[in-house]
């Protein structure tokens, strides 16, 4: 009897710690965005929020140094040819958090429809879809093995990343994946 009251008050810490751990740890801004263009595109939200977190760590302002911009760091030539807009529109609109989240869903989604496999998708983002369709083709790496077999360090670490904080997110802000995965 004790133990389970234990437990209880212990589920209970929980149920009014998740909300609060999720704000301070593992804040989701720009929430409603992505659950539209995770609707809209049919990929997790949680997915989308992690490579955002990932990438920029929501910062609709950042810039790599090759190039990309905004909050899911898109580069100009990318979103452009997802968008028929011309690269000089899409610099500042991916500025914009609404147009980048829902441009990266978008090649988020075309990717895994290309890779038939999310984590595949992910490296993609990252390394670039010629490389990862070089990897699949040379026999390096296929999706379904270990992200950690990826042959460039820092897209394996990327890949791990964004599905660390997607499982995060998941844990934090439950009930809101409703969409495919």
């Amino acid at each position: 009897m004790r133990r389970r009251q234990i437990w209880l008050a212990g589920m209970a810490m929980s149920a009014l710690l998740v909300p609060w751990l999720g704000n301070v740890v593992c804040p989701w801004p720009y929430q409603s965005t992505f659950l539209a263009a995770g609707s809209t595109y049919d990929v997790s939200p949680y997915v989308l929020a992690a490579v955002a977190r990932a990438e920029s760590h929501f910062d609709p302002a950042a810039r790599s140094r090759r190039g990309a911009v905004g909050v899911m760091q898109l580069l100009p030539g990318t979103a452009a040819y997802l968008t028929d807009k011309n690269e000089s529109q899409v610099v500042t609109l991916l500025e914009q958090p609404g147009f980048s989240i829902d441009v990266g869903a978008k090649y988020l989604a075309q990717l895994r429809g290309e890779f038939q496999s999310m984590t595949a998708a992910i490296a993609a983002y990252n390394g670039g879809d010629a490389t990862v369709r070089s990897w699949i083709a040379s026999g390096v790496w296929r999706p379904g093995e270990s992200p950690k077999r990826i042959p460039f360090p820092e897209t394996a670490a990327f890949v791990e990343r964004v599905r660390r904080y997607a499982r995060w997110y998941a844990f934090l802000y439950p009930g809101r994946d409703h969409v495919g995965k």
